[in-house]
Formats: C-alpha cells, sequence, structure tokens
C-alpha cells in the first residue's frame, strides 16, 4: 500500500514538473511584445510636450462638460426655473463647449502638421487625435472616486513615459 502512494505522488510530481517547463517554454517562445516608444515613432521632446498639452486640454474639456451637465441636470430637476434662464445657460453652455472644440482642433492641427504619418497613426488609434469616437469614461461606482483622484493630475503619456501601446 505504502508503494503505491509514492509511485501515485511521484506520478503526480512528474506531470505538475511536465507542466510547468511546458508552460515556461512556451511563454519563452513569445517574443517580447513591448509597446513602441514614442522615439520610435519619431516624436521629438517638443512634439511630446504638444501631446501632453492636447491630452490635458481634451481631460479639461471633460471635466469641464461633467460639471456644466451637473448644472443643467439640477435645472431639470427645479420646476421654479424660468424659461429665459435656462435658455441663457444653454447658450452659454453651448458656447463654452464650441470654444473649447475650437482650441481643441486648433492644437491637433497644429500638432498633425509636425508630426510622421506613422505617429499620426498611432495617437489617432489610442485616441489622443480624435478617431471620431467619445473617449471611453465608463467605471464602476467604486473605481470613479479612487480614478478621479489619479486621473486628474496624469495622462496615458505620463503614466508610462514615451510608451504607447498598440
Amino acid at each position: 500500500m505504502r508503494k503505491l502512494w509514492i509511485k501515485r505522488t511521484v506520478q503526480i510530481c512528474g506531470c505538475v514538473v511536465f507542466c510547468c517547463v511546458f508552460a515556461v517554454a512556451q511563454k519563452s517562445e513569445d517574443p517580447v511584445k513591448e509597446g513602441i516608444t514614442l522615439a520610435d515613432l519619431g516624436v521629438t521632446p517638443a512634439q511630446k510636450t504638444q501631446i501632453d498639452a492636447m491630452w490635458k486640454l481634451k481631460r479639461q474639456k471633460h471635466i469641464q462638460a461633467v460639471k456644466d451637465l451637473k448644472t443643467l441636470n439640477r435645472f431639470v430637476k427645479d420646476t421654479l426655473i424660468g424659461e429665459k434662464e435656462i435658455k441663457e445657460t444653454l447658450k452659454k453652455f453651448r458656447t463654452k463647449r464650441k470654444e473649447m472644440q475650437d482650441e481643441i482642433d486648433k492644437a491637433e492641427e497644429a500638432l498633425i502638421e509636425t508630426l510622421s504619418p506613422r505617429a499620426q497613426l498611432h495617437l489617432t488609434v489610442l485616441g489622443v487625435l480624435d478617431n471620431g469616437l467619445p473617449r471611453r469614461t465608463t467605471r464602476t461606482q467604486v473605481d470613479k472616486e479612487a480614478g478621479q483622484k489619479n486621473s486628474d493630475s496624469s495622462t496615458p503619456l505620463e503614466q508610462s513615459p514615451d510608451k504607447t501601446s498598440q
């Protein structure tokens, strides 16, 4: 009986070792897949500064839009606010959004003039340059407070300097 236990234990250990060796061999076969750096794309430090500034501008626009929507939501719930005040607030809201979007468009056009096509491609896919899709901002309720504190002061480019992911 004891020999059977020892035999089974050795067989199980052998299977575990074989699986581990196989997993390590498979992992080492895969080439190291690192992100492409901005330097690999030919982005100069001055262009990187422009990219960071534009990203911060887009982030600022998003934060301001959320604040403005909270104000508009308050107006929706308050039935005592007059039509004139609502009209003025909406006009200010739309004017402010248009000015901010124009500022972003100008910054983006200036950046596009200086970037290489490959860098433009990568930044468009990542959403740094306009790709026609809204930014993904959905998070779970728990992550919102922690994420808001972290994301207010950093951009994706600052979180991993000179690195972009594909």
